[in-house]
């Protein structure tokens, strides 16, 4: 078979092939540790890596460009997502509906990550100026890949166990990929960016060559071998007349379809708080900036992130056999409150100027000490474990209620093509990762303010600051009178030597800074966004979603009738290399 009919094999009837079955969900792992280093890293490595300048003033303006511009930019992607919905269930190439934006998006991801974070001018108004563009040509060709990669999985099947087993390993993989890069992201920079001499930018710098080259190899895979569903001569005709309207209309006349899209978006924007920069800096300000201490903290929590993660994702389809979806987003909803208001009470510094899980187990190591020998038996004394109990119950909680959301989405889509006879997945697989960027977009606008109110974007600047002169090895004399720095009598700046103990002395300084009561602003923060996101997504599917299983199974059942009429009987295809036309957008 040539390599093109490899490609443009399709097949027919709900059950997907072997192959795809298992490295469809699999290579999520990978898109999911690159847009976790991008999506959730990427202001982290800005604002402490020293790339910045070391200028409070001057830091806190760029830091604020970047924020606003990274809001923008977003914002913008929620218009180049339907327009991307758009374009795929427009176009369609000889060789697939959704593989050829798959890869096409793999190749420019891979691109555009590498110029993110390899390309470090001096002058740091420029790379404010070159990391915002990079980061709109990230977000253009991620965009692509996406939307194909979404808008693939409902289309595999429509039987509800099979569509709950993928979903659960599409989540599942998704869930490793953020937490493998969660873990390299909070220890490595700290770990190896002081002890190696070359700062934390560093770090970031070759985890995006590795992560991005993974992500580019396993699109690929997915392009060259595995199979579409073959597609329904009816739909296609409805897909040639979509419109970009067409994203709005559906939401506007399909509630089912409208309520899961607006619980998608606070899912997205609750699921942030706490395993990106919020949480992450909310550590390094409280216990510690280090591999031994925050670092390590972060790292755990991520660990139990993803075993929470998996746990819930793997029983969903158990789970699901045995109660409903509805008593399922119950009960997950419980879970999930639990576990935000127990970390809070436990993690936060209400009760003097420690939290309750590290007041019993002594101050955390050092800037540089061991993270095996010293940190990690630190980590575990006393009531630390508190901080993984709790972010345990609410990720656990939280997975739960991802999977419900996510297979009634799946459900309205097979209900829009029932109710109103137009499929459009493209389309309406859009809306997820619009979701996506604006929840990442208004998470990223209450870093800033949570911040910026809690008093600590002095302590960020500090660390930002000492990672540059790290990566420099040399730290400008001030006058201590004016603040400028010292040039000596021909002229020149004046520096002093810069390394690993001096960076240490400095993280400590910087440390003893943080107000326990900046810790608490944080914290009433993070509390309300969980509490009021995940109350919200109960209370619209409760009310408002009306697709239970048995509805569900006669929509397949009257589906399938449809699909019979018109001819696809046989158990697999090809797709027609030879005469397959590329539907040409009007």
């Amino acid at each position: 078979m040539s390599s093109k009919s490899r490609v443009a094999k399709a097949y027919t009837g709900n059950k997907v092939p072997k192959f795809t079955r298992w490295f469809y969900p699999f290579s999520g792992i990978f898109r999911d540790a690159c847009y976790a280093l991008v999506g959730s890293f990427l202001l982290q490595y800005a604002i402490t890596s020293g790339v910045l300048s070391n200028n409070a003033d001057t830091f806190a303006t760029q830091y604020g460009v970047i924020t606003i511009a990274m809001m923008v930019a977003l914002v913008w992607d929620g218009i180049n997502d339907p327009i991307m919905g758009f374009i795929v269930e427009k176009v369609h190439f000889k060789l697939g509906k959704f593989k050829p934006w798959i890869l096409i998006g793999a190749i420019g991801n891979t691109l555009a990550v590498m110029l993110l974070f390899l390309v470090r001018p001096a002058n740091s108004w420029v790379f404010v100026g070159l990391m915002i563009a990079f980061y709109v040509l990230w977000d253009t060709f991620f965009t692509m890949n996406d939307i194909g990669y979404w808008a693939m999985l409902p289309s595999l099947s429509s039987d509800e166990k099979e569509r709950a087993t993928l979903t659960s390993r599409v989540t599942i993989c998704a869930a490793i990929g953020g937490f493998l890069m969660t873990g390299a992201a909070t220890l490595l920079p700290t770990m190896f960016g002081a002890s190696s001499g070359k700062g934390a930018a560093t770090v970031y710098g070759i985890m995006a060559i590795v992560v991005s080259l993974l992500f580019l190899a396993s699109q690929t895979a997915v392009f060259f071998f595995c199979q579409e569903k073959a597609r329904d001569v009816k739909q296609e005709e409805a897909s040639e007349k979509s419109s970009l309207a067409d994203l709005f209309k559906i939401v506007a006349k399909d509630p089912q379809v409208r309520w899961v899209v607006i619980s998608i978006f606070l899912y997205y924007l609750a699921s942030g708080v706490l395993t990106g920069g919020i949480g992450m800096n909310y550590y390094y300000l409280s216990v510690g900036y280090g591999s031994a201490s925050g670092g390590l903290v972060v790292t755990l929590i991520a660990v139990f992130y993803v075993l929470s993660q998996i746990s819930s994702q793997a029983l969903y389809p158990v789970i699901a056999k045995k109660i409903s979806k509805q008593k399922i987003l119950l009960i997950a909803t419980i879970i999930t409150l639990v576990g935000a208001v127990g970390f809070f009470f436990t993690c936060f510094p209400l009760f003097g100027d420690k939290s309750l899980s590290v007041m019993l187990s002594g101050d955390a190591p050092a800037y540089g000490k061991d993270m095996i020998t010293e940190g990690m038996p630190w980590a575990f004394s006393g009531l630390m474990f508190f901080n993984y109990l709790f972010p345990f119950v609410f990720f656990f909680g939280a997975g739960l209620v991802y999977m419900v959301i996510l297979v009634m989405f799946q459900d309205s889509i097979d209900y829009n093509e029932w109710k109103f006879g137009e499929r459009k997945e493209s389309v309406i697989s859009a809306w997820r990762p619009l979701d996506v960027k604006l929840g990442s977009a208004l998470l990223k606008a209450f870093q800033y303010l949570i911040f910026l109110t809690a008093g600590v974007t002095v302590t960020i600047n500090g660390i930002s600051a000492s990672e540059g002169y790290l990566q420099a090895g040399a730290k400008p004399v001030l006058d201590p009178v004016t603040g400028k720095q010292v040039v000596d009598a021909e002229g020149h700046k004046v520096f002093t030597p810069y390394g690993s103990s001096e960076f240490t002395a400095d993280i400590a300084k910087f440390m003893e800074s943080v107000k326990p009561s900046s810790l608490v602003i944080i914290g009433i923060w993070v509390l309300a966004i969980l509490a009021l996101c995940f109350i919200g997504v109960f209370l619209l599917i409760r009310f408002g979603y009306k697709i239970d299983e048995q509805k569900h199974r006669e929509i397949v059942a009257e589906l399938e009738k449809r699909h019979a009429a018109v001819g696809f009987n046989a158990e697999e295809i090809e797709q027609p290399v030879a005469e397959a036309e590329e539907t040409p957008a009007e």
